[in-house]
Protein backbone atom coordinates (compact mmCIF):
# COMPACT_ATOMS: atom_id res chain seq x y z
CA UNK A 1 0.00 0.00 0.00
CA UNK A 2 1.42 3.35 -1.02
CA UNK A 3 1.53 6.36 1.22
CA UNK A 4 -1.66 8.37 0.91
CA UNK A 5 -1.26 11.50 -1.20
CA UNK A 6 -3.19 14.73 -0.69
CA UNK A 7 -4.48 16.23 -3.97
CA UNK A 8 -3.36 19.79 -4.60
CA UNK A 9 -6.95 21.09 -4.68
CA UNK A 10 -7.71 19.40 -1.36
CA UNK A 11 -4.54 20.89 0.13
CA UNK A 12 -5.59 24.37 -0.99
CA UNK A 13 -8.95 23.90 0.70
CA UNK A 14 -7.22 22.75 3.87
CA UNK A 15 -4.94 25.81 3.81
CA UNK A 16 -7.89 28.15 3.27
CA UNK A 17 -9.91 26.51 6.04
CA UNK A 18 -6.99 26.71 8.45
CA UNK A 19 -6.35 30.37 7.58
CA UNK A 20 -10.00 31.24 8.22
CA UNK A 21 -9.99 29.25 11.46
CA UNK A 22 -6.85 30.91 12.82
CA UNK A 23 -8.12 34.38 11.90
CA UNK A 24 -11.52 33.73 13.47
CA UNK A 25 -10.07 32.29 16.67
CA UNK A 26 -7.57 35.15 16.99
CA UNK A 27 -10.27 37.82 16.59
CA UNK A 28 -12.62 35.95 18.92
CA UNK A 29 -9.90 35.58 21.53
CA UNK A 30 -9.09 39.30 21.29
CA UNK A 31 -12.74 40.27 21.83
CA UNK A 32 -13.26 37.72 24.60
CA UNK A 33 -10.18 39.03 26.42
CA UNK A 34 -11.71 42.50 26.77
CA UNK A 35 -15.41 41.64 27.01
CA UNK A 36 -15.96 38.25 28.62
CA UNK A 37 -12.91 36.93 30.51
CA UNK A 38 -13.73 38.64 33.80
CA UNK A 39 -17.46 37.95 33.45
CA UNK A 40 -16.90 34.25 32.87
CA UNK A 41 -14.38 34.17 35.70
CA UNK A 42 -16.87 35.78 38.11
CA UNK A 43 -19.67 33.45 37.02
CA UNK A 44 -17.56 30.32 37.41
CA UNK A 45 -16.45 31.40 40.87
CA UNK A 46 -20.13 31.27 41.90
CA UNK A 47 -21.06 28.22 39.80
CA UNK A 48 -18.56 25.34 40.19
CA UNK A 49 -18.24 22.97 37.26
CA UNK A 50 -20.04 20.06 38.94
CA UNK A 51 -22.09 19.69 35.76
CA UNK A 52 -18.88 18.81 33.89
CA UNK A 53 -17.52 16.17 36.25
CA UNK A 54 -18.77 13.01 34.57
CA UNK A 55 -16.29 10.19 34.07
CA UNK A 56 -16.40 10.31 30.27
CA UNK A 57 -15.52 14.01 30.29
CA UNK A 58 -12.55 13.25 32.52
CA UNK A 59 -11.46 10.68 29.96
CA UNK A 60 -11.79 13.15 27.08
CA UNK A 61 -9.85 15.92 28.82
CA UNK A 62 -6.82 13.60 28.86
CA UNK A 63 -6.43 14.24 25.14
CA UNK A 64 -5.11 17.68 26.05
CA UNK A 65 -2.08 16.17 27.77
CA UNK A 66 0.79 15.62 25.34
CA UNK A 67 1.51 12.17 26.81
CA UNK A 68 -1.66 10.66 25.36
CA UNK A 69 -1.54 12.07 21.77
CA UNK A 70 2.15 11.17 21.45
CA UNK A 71 1.45 7.63 22.65
CA UNK A 72 -1.52 7.22 20.30
CA UNK A 73 0.34 8.63 17.29
CA UNK A 74 3.29 6.32 17.89
CA UNK A 75 0.84 3.46 18.15
CA UNK A 76 -0.66 4.57 14.82
CA UNK A 77 2.75 4.17 13.20
CA UNK A 78 3.10 0.69 14.66
CA UNK A 79 -0.16 -0.58 13.15
CA UNK A 80 -0.61 1.57 10.04
CA UNK A 81 2.29 0.07 8.08
CA UNK A 82 3.14 2.66 5.39
CA UNK A 83 0.46 5.24 6.15
CA UNK A 84 2.58 7.19 8.61
CA UNK A 85 1.98 10.71 7.34
CA UNK A 86 -0.93 11.69 9.63
CA UNK A 87 1.00 10.53 12.70
CA UNK A 88 4.20 12.27 11.59
CA UNK A 89 2.33 15.54 11.08
CA UNK A 90 0.77 15.21 14.52
CA UNK A 91 4.06 14.44 16.25
CA UNK A 92 5.83 17.35 14.57
CA UNK A 93 2.95 19.67 15.48
CA UNK A 94 3.29 18.67 19.14
CA UNK A 95 7.02 19.40 18.99
CA UNK A 96 6.27 22.86 17.60
CA UNK A 97 3.81 23.48 20.42
CA UNK A 98 6.39 22.45 23.01
CA UNK A 99 8.74 25.06 21.55
CA UNK A 100 6.05 27.76 21.44
CA UNK A 101 3.62 27.61 24.35
CA UNK A 102 6.01 27.74 27.30
CA UNK A 103 8.01 30.77 26.01
CA UNK A 104 4.74 32.62 25.36
CA UNK A 105 3.52 31.80 28.86
CA UNK A 106 6.72 33.13 30.39
CA UNK A 107 6.57 36.25 28.23
CA UNK A 108 2.92 37.10 28.99
CA UNK A 109 3.04 36.13 32.69
CA UNK A 110 -0.72 35.81 33.13
CA UNK A 111 -1.67 33.91 36.31
CA UNK A 112 -4.30 31.18 36.18
CA UNK A 113 -7.79 32.04 37.45
CA UNK A 114 -7.46 29.61 40.36
CA UNK A 115 -4.12 31.23 41.28
CA UNK A 116 -5.92 34.57 41.40
CA UNK A 117 -8.55 33.07 43.70
CA UNK A 118 -5.87 31.59 45.95
CA UNK A 119 -4.13 34.96 46.18
CA UNK A 120 -7.41 36.73 46.98
CA UNK A 121 -8.55 34.28 49.64
CA UNK A 122 -5.06 33.50 50.98
CA UNK A 123 -6.11 29.94 51.74
CA UNK A 124 -3.08 28.39 50.07
CA UNK A 125 0.62 28.51 50.83
CA UNK A 126 2.82 30.63 48.54
CA UNK A 127 3.97 28.90 45.40
CA UNK A 128 7.04 26.72 45.68
CA UNK A 129 9.80 28.43 43.76
CA UNK A 130 11.11 25.06 42.62
CA UNK A 131 7.86 24.31 40.75
CA UNK A 132 7.81 24.79 37.02
CA UNK A 133 6.82 28.37 36.29
CA UNK A 134 4.56 27.41 33.39
CA UNK A 135 2.34 25.39 35.76
CA UNK A 136 1.09 28.63 37.28
CA UNK A 137 0.69 30.62 34.06
CA UNK A 138 -2.49 30.80 32.04
CA UNK A 139 -1.94 32.30 28.58
CA UNK A 140 -2.11 30.42 26.27
CA UNK A 141 -3.65 27.05 27.14
CA UNK A 142 -1.17 24.29 26.36
CA UNK A 143 -3.78 21.55 26.74
CA UNK A 144 -6.07 23.20 24.21
CA UNK A 145 -3.15 23.74 21.82
CA UNK A 146 -2.26 20.04 22.03
CA UNK A 147 -5.84 18.89 21.45
CA UNK A 148 -6.41 21.19 18.45
CA UNK A 149 -3.01 20.38 16.95
CA UNK A 150 -3.73 16.65 17.02
CA UNK A 151 -7.25 17.16 15.67
CA UNK A 152 -6.06 19.39 12.82
CA UNK A 153 -3.18 17.09 11.88
CA UNK A 154 -5.48 14.09 11.57
CA UNK A 155 -8.34 16.03 9.98
CA UNK A 156 -6.29 16.58 6.82
CA UNK A 157 -6.34 12.85 6.11
CA UNK A 158 -9.79 11.64 7.19
CA UNK A 159 -13.45 12.16 6.28
CA UNK A 160 -15.89 14.63 7.80
CA UNK A 161 -17.37 12.29 10.44
CA UNK A 162 -13.90 11.83 11.96
CA UNK A 163 -13.14 15.54 11.62
CA UNK A 164 -16.26 16.39 13.65
CA UNK A 165 -15.32 13.82 16.28
CA UNK A 166 -11.74 15.09 16.65
CA UNK A 167 -12.75 18.73 16.96
CA UNK A 168 -15.59 17.88 19.34
CA UNK A 169 -13.06 16.26 21.65
CA UNK A 170 -10.75 19.28 21.29
CA UNK A 171 -13.63 21.62 22.08
CA UNK A 172 -14.50 19.62 25.20
CA UNK A 173 -10.87 19.86 26.34
CA UNK A 174 -11.04 23.65 25.99
CA UNK A 175 -14.39 23.89 27.77
CA UNK A 176 -13.17 21.73 30.63
CA UNK A 177 -10.00 23.79 31.08
CA UNK A 178 -12.06 26.98 31.36
CA UNK A 179 -14.74 25.61 33.67
CA UNK A 180 -12.12 24.12 35.99
CA UNK A 181 -10.63 27.64 36.36
CA UNK A 182 -7.33 26.56 34.86
CA UNK A 183 -7.69 29.14 32.07
CA UNK A 184 -9.65 32.15 30.94
CA UNK A 185 -11.72 31.81 27.74
CA UNK A 186 -9.22 33.91 25.77
CA UNK A 187 -6.46 31.51 26.82
CA UNK A 188 -8.41 28.66 25.24
CA UNK A 189 -8.99 30.61 22.01
CA UNK A 190 -5.28 31.43 21.82
CA UNK A 191 -4.35 27.81 22.49
CA UNK A 192 -6.69 26.62 19.74
CA UNK A 193 -5.19 29.10 17.26
CA UNK A 194 -1.64 28.03 18.16
CA UNK A 195 -2.55 24.37 17.89
CA UNK A 196 -4.14 24.74 14.47
CA UNK A 197 -1.25 26.84 13.19
CA UNK A 198 1.31 24.34 14.51
CA UNK A 199 -0.49 21.50 12.72
CA UNK A 200 -0.63 23.53 9.49
CA UNK A 201 3.08 24.31 9.71
CA UNK A 202 3.88 20.66 10.42
CA UNK A 203 1.78 19.62 7.43
CA UNK A 204 3.69 21.99 5.14
CA UNK A 205 7.05 20.73 6.44
CA UNK A 206 6.14 17.06 6.01
CA UNK A 207 4.59 17.47 2.55
CA UNK A 208 7.08 19.91 1.04
CA UNK A 209 10.42 19.23 2.70
CA UNK A 210 10.18 15.75 4.23
CA UNK A 211 7.88 13.84 1.86
CA UNK A 212 9.92 10.63 2.04
CA UNK A 213 10.68 10.68 5.74
CA UNK A 214 9.65 7.52 7.58
CA UNK A 215 9.85 6.51 11.20
CA UNK A 216 10.86 2.91 11.73
CA UNK A 217 8.16 0.81 13.31
CA UNK A 218 10.70 -0.54 15.77
CA UNK A 219 11.46 2.98 16.99
CA UNK A 220 7.73 3.76 17.23
CA UNK A 221 7.18 0.55 19.20
CA UNK A 222 9.98 1.55 21.58
CA UNK A 223 8.27 4.91 22.01
CA UNK A 224 4.97 3.21 22.81
CA UNK A 225 6.74 1.46 25.68
CA UNK A 226 8.87 4.41 26.83
CA UNK A 227 6.05 7.01 26.96
CA UNK A 228 4.02 5.22 29.67
CA UNK A 229 7.20 4.56 31.67
CA UNK A 230 8.15 8.25 31.49
CA UNK A 231 4.59 9.21 32.42
CA UNK A 232 4.77 6.94 35.47
CA UNK A 233 8.09 8.43 36.56
CA UNK A 234 6.82 12.02 36.24
CA UNK A 235 3.21 11.65 37.37
CA UNK A 236 3.44 8.61 39.66
CA UNK A 237 2.51 4.96 39.37
CA UNK A 238 -1.04 5.54 40.62
CA UNK A 239 -1.83 7.86 37.73
CA UNK A 240 -0.07 5.50 35.33
CA UNK A 241 -2.33 2.61 36.37
CA UNK A 242 -5.43 4.77 35.89
CA UNK A 243 -4.09 5.99 32.55
CA UNK A 244 -3.44 2.48 31.25
CA UNK A 245 -6.74 1.13 32.53
CA UNK A 246 -8.59 3.97 30.82
CA UNK A 247 -6.80 4.62 27.55
CA UNK A 248 -5.01 1.28 27.22
CA UNK A 249 -8.29 -0.62 27.34
CA UNK A 250 -9.88 1.91 24.97
CA UNK A 251 -7.08 1.58 22.42
CA UNK A 252 -7.10 -2.21 22.67
CA UNK A 253 -10.84 -2.24 22.06
CA UNK A 254 -10.57 0.05 19.04
CA UNK A 255 -7.75 -2.08 17.62
CA UNK A 256 -9.76 -5.28 18.02
CA UNK A 257 -12.84 -3.75 16.39
CA UNK A 258 -10.82 -2.26 13.50
CA UNK A 259 -9.13 -5.59 12.74
CA UNK A 260 -12.06 -7.91 13.42
CA UNK A 261 -13.12 -7.92 9.76
CA UNK A 262 -9.66 -8.83 8.47
CA UNK A 263 -9.27 -11.58 11.05
CA UNK A 264 -12.64 -13.09 10.12
CA UNK A 265 -11.65 -13.14 6.45
CA UNK A 266 -8.42 -14.95 7.29
CA UNK A 267 -10.31 -17.54 9.33
CA UNK A 268 -12.72 -18.12 6.46
CA UNK A 269 -9.86 -18.53 4.01
CA UNK A 270 -8.13 -20.93 6.38
CA UNK A 271 -11.29 -22.99 6.77
CA UNK A 272 -11.82 -23.04 3.00
CA UNK A 273 -8.26 -24.25 2.43
CA UNK A 274 -8.67 -27.07 4.96
CA UNK A 275 -11.79 -28.42 3.32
Amino acid sequence: MKEEQIPELHLRRINLTILISITTLSLAGFLVFFLFDERVFSWLCNHPDSWLRSNWLRVLKGFGKAWLPVWLLLGWICVAKRRQRPALVGLLALLLIAATVTPVKVLVQRPRPREVIAAMTRTEEPENKTDRLSQHLSFPSGDVAVAYAAATALAAFVGWPWVLLFFTVAGIVGLKRVTSLAHYPSDAFAGAAIGIFSAWLALQIILRWLPKFKLRRGHAAAGVIIVPIAFGVVEGTDKLLVWMKTYGVLVAGIYLIANAGAWLKRLRRHDACNR
